[in-house]
């Protein structure tokens, strides 16, 4: 448990310099209206890691500070410093370490909890209303839980409409991009490729215009006529007429071997030619299949492949979706059953929570002077629905909290904004956050003027219940009311005076019952029937 041991504040609006100290129970500041104990509250805030806003720094000086000392249970102790300059720049220090406003909140998180007639209001919306309850029932980690799978469930859906819409609406683009990529995919293109068809291309023509020479060459060597037949012919006529003409017959031998070994190598030259024709057609057809992709993708080889690249990419985006949309599809009606499952076990322990909170807020209320006061939940369905398999759901649950009332006998109960006047949703408000006090949440709990509009026998039932709750709560109390401040166990008593033009606020505890029965006349209205009702709040004894 950790309470609000002493603040003290500098330069913070009409307070140049003054210290608070607080106890574990009790604690009322009283003063007149407009003394500054707005201001107090606003330094307490502070403390507890409020945003901070240049308006608060006293005119005339270059910056405020706030000092908290806090404390918990095993009387370990906690130093927060908050310094805020005229410019509007902050800064925080946690046991005079600089921190941030996180790590400040983190340490005091759930600490303080604020109830003034400004907060009053915010009572009357639905969302409050869930969020007592809850916060009464110990679900928010288990609603938040909840929530978590509720908007992934949404989003879920959320996507697999828009990947269905994106689907649908691409239809007609899809299949001219899967109708282009068919090309690129019978071509398979390759620059490598590209550049081996056309050398071979060139190499092809070169061969065909040579085959006139081939066949003319073959002719003139192999002829009837030519020049190996010649050849044959004066070689037999060496051998038969001049036979010891050796060397010339072996020569002529050569220029036979040698004709001949030509031949072959024409003759290889014209094979070359039988296929040449049918692969050169083969070759132009795969190089137009080029041109009319290169035509139409930028004119080079690298615009074509870049854009085989990019239709690759664009497609496998249809794909993609393809696969996620079927993954959502098979995931959410696990989902879904996930989801209606928690929803079903929040709505079971709100309905519990709520019987026992609105059992214990009458029996707060009753204590409040209003005897005839009936209040209850209700649980309407959500505000903002969604169908889950057949279930209406939305972030919060399957269900609206709705808080009904009637402070009439014979009245029925009607939703809380519909019935109650100012002065009864003002005792709602304290009561419930008396009931509150027992959660467990706030350890400190500071009511601001809450109590406005309340007097006589409502007024001392008030004190007695603020009584009770600071058995287990640090209470701070900002009240006009005798009835309340006579029964504080620390009283500390605000005033404004002016020095040098300027407001002053000073606060200053109350220690003697002298001091105080002072104060209790002030705030009875002043004069002997003020001071007696004072003396018989104290006690009497004086």
């Amino acid at each position: 448990m950790l309470i609000m041991r002493s603040i003290t504040l500098k330069n913070l609006a009409t307070i140049c310099d003054t210290t608070l100290e607080f106890e574990k129970g009790f604690n009322v500041l009283t003063g007149e209206t407009g003394s500054g104990k707005s201001i107090l509250v606003d330094g307490l805030m502070l403390a507890a890691g409020a945003r901070a806003d240049k308006s608060l720094v006293r005119p005339g000086t270059g910056s405020a500070s706030v000092e908290a000392v806090f404390i918990n249970s095993d009387g370990e102790e906690t130093l927060v410093r908050r310094e805020i300059s005229a410019q509007g720049r902050s800064r925080v220090f946690m046991d005079d370490a600089l921190s941030t406003l996180e790590e400040v909140r983190e340490a005091v998180q759930g600490f303080v909890e604020l109830h003034s007639q400004r907060s009053t209001p915010i009572l009357l919306k639905p969302s409050k209303q869930m969020d007592i309850l809850d916060q009464f029932a110990g679900v928010f980690q288990f609603r938040e839980k909840y929530a978590a799978l509720f908007n992934k469930l949404k989003t879920s859906y959320a996507r697999k409409e828009k990947i269905g819409s994106f689907l649908g609406i691409s239809g007609a683009n899809r299949e001219l991009l899967q109708h282009e990529m068919s090309l690129f995919d019978r071509l398979n293109p390759d620059e490598a490729d590209y550049e081996a068809l056309l050398e071979e291309r060139n190499r092809i023509r070169k061969v065909l215009e040579q085959s006139v020479l081939f066949q003319e060459t073959m002719e003139a060597l192999q002829g009837d006529d030519g020049v190996s037949s010649v050849i044959s012919g004066v070689l037999r006529r060496i051998h038969r007429e001049a036979p010891d003409r050796t060397e010339l017959a072996e020569l002529l031998s050569q220029a036979s071997i040698s004709v001949a070994e030509a031949c072959n190598l024409v003759q290889a030259g014209i094979s070359d030619l039988d296929d040449a024709p049918e692969r050169l057609n083969q070759i132009d057809i795969r190089l137009d299949d080029y041109s009319r992709l290169i035509s139409r993708s930028g004119g080079t080889i690298q615009s074509m492949l870049e854009r085989r690249a990019s239709l690759s990419e664009e497609l496998d985006k249809y794909i993609s979706a393809e696969e996620e949309l079927k993954s959502i599809e098979n995931a959410l009606p696990a989902m879904a059953e996930e989801v209606i499952r928690t929803a079903g076990l929040l709505t079971s322990k709100r309905l519990a929570a709520g019987k026992i909170l609105g059992e214990r807020a009458v029996k707060e209320m009753k204590e409040l002077n209003m005897p005839w006061v009936q209040f209850s939940l209700a649980f309407p369905p959500p505000a903002s629905p969604v169908d889950i398999q057949g279930r209406t759901l939305d972030v919060r649950g399957a269900e609206s909290v709705l808080f009904l009332f009637t402070a009439n006998n014979g009245i029925p109960m009607e939703s809380l904004d519909a019935v109650a006047s100012g002065g009864e949703l003002s005792r709602v408000a304290l009561s419930l956050a008396l009931v509150m006090a027992d959660t467990g949440s706030a350890s400190t709990l500071i009511f601001d003027e809450i109590d406005a509009g309340t007097g006589g026998e409502t007024a001392h039932r008030l004190a007695d219940s603020l009584v009770r709750a600071s058995r287990s709560r640090q209470i701070i109390v900002i009240s006009h009311l005798a009835q309340v401040a006579s029964r504080a166990d620390n009283h500390l008593a605000v005033v404004k005076d002016y020095m040098n033009g300027m407001p002053v606020t000073t606060v200053s505890a109350l220690k003697t019952r002298a001091q105080r029965l002072t104060e209790l006349t002030r705030l009875l209205g002043g004069g002997t029937g003020a001071s007696e009702h004072a003396d018989s709040l104290l006690g009497g004894s004086g």
